[in-house]
């Protein structure tokens, strides 16, 4: 991420289900700046993310809940709803982020997609050519 700073609006429901789990539902919405992949510049990144939450007491428990619900371990029987909160934003970031082209320092771009330092109307030797003279022996 290229900032920690924002706000997140996270809005749950809690509540015991049938079977007698902690369940908690709602949505989180953010605005994160994230590291764009083509200049490294910074790029906000709105997240939107419907959550399904069922709060167990240790891993073993987490194994036996419905597929509907994403477990979430409680330590000595407690929730911290920041740490649970920036775990949710932390697993919604995309794995790799972009500016829209027009969104890009054309400048930085054109030096990050530069693979070499030679001119373009320098032709650089094949370095598999000796294999070419070999296949013709």
């Amino acid at each position: 991420m290229a900032s920690d700073e924002g706000d997140a609006f996270i809005h749950l429901d809690f509540r015991v289900d049938e079977d007698r789990r902690y369940i908690a539902t709602g949505s989180l919405k953010a605005t994160v700046q994230v590291v764009c992949q083509r200049c490294m510049e910074a790029v906000p990144q709105e997240l939107s993310v419907d959550l399904s939450l069922a709060f167990v007491y240790d891993e073993d428990h987490a194994k036996n809940i419905p597929s509907d619900y994403d477990p979430v371990v409680m330590t000595d029987g407690d929730v911290i709803l920041a740490d649970m909160v920036e775990q949710e934003i932390i697993l919604a970031l995309p794995i790799v982020a972009y500016h829209e082209e027009s969104g890009c320092n054309p400048t930085a771009v054109k030096y990050a997609s530069s693979t070499d330092d030679a001119p373009d109307d320098e032709k650089k030797p094949n370095p598999f050519s000796i294999l070419a003279d070999l296949k013709a022996k």
